[in-house]
Order: C-alpha cells, then sequence, then structure tokens
C-alpha cells in the first residue's frame, strides 16, 4: 500500500478520534449560565458607576442573581430598574 494513502488514513482516523474526545469534554466540563443574568443586564443602565458596592452592572446583576445583593441596589436606575429586575427574578426558568 503506498505510505502517503496509509499516512494519510491513519491522521484522519486520529483526527477523528480526538474530535470526538473534545466533543465529549466539551458537554461533560460546559458551564450552565443562569438564562435570567441577561436578562438583568440588559434590565441595567450600564453606567457601571460602583454605587451599588460592585466594580460593574455585570458583578451587580450575578450578585442579584445568586442572592447576594438585594435587587433594588441600582441607584442610578432606581424603582424603575428594580421593577424590572424584581419580574426577571420571579421567573422560574431553571
Amino acid at each position: 500500500m503506498n505510505k502517503i494513502l496509509l499516512s494519510s488514513i491513519v491522521m484522519g482516523l486520529l483526527g477523528l478520534f480526538f474530535a470526538l474526545i473534545l466533543s465529549y469534554a466539551s458537554k461533560k466540563f460546559a458551564i450552565k449560565e443562569d438564562p435570567r443574568l441577561k436578562e438583568v443586564i440588559n434590565a441595567l443602565p450600564g453606567a457601571n458607576c460602583g454605587t451599588c458596592g460592585h466594580a460593574s452592572c455585570e458583578a451587580f446583576a450575578k450578585a442579584v442573581i445568586e442572592g447576594k445583593a438585594d435587587y433594588n441596589g441600582c441607584k442610578v436606575g432606581r424603582e424603575k430598574v428594580a421593577k424590572k429586575i424584581k419580574v426577571i427574578l420571579n421567573k422560574k426558568d431553571l
């Protein structure tokens, strides 16, 4: 058998083998994110001012989702944003 053909077949099989391993690993070790996080981030004004006590609006949103911060902690958005976040938190999609 031709050496080039044999080496091409071996490389193809190795590629398939490692592709299957990577596919399995990506599903096994996937990090699940709360779908409400993006909704809360979109409800926030995006000022990243830090008056809520967090470094950014995203950090505040994560803290709210995890229950480490109160939903009405955004000083810039005030009641309007607090009402939106409260509605989002009451969704039970998980």
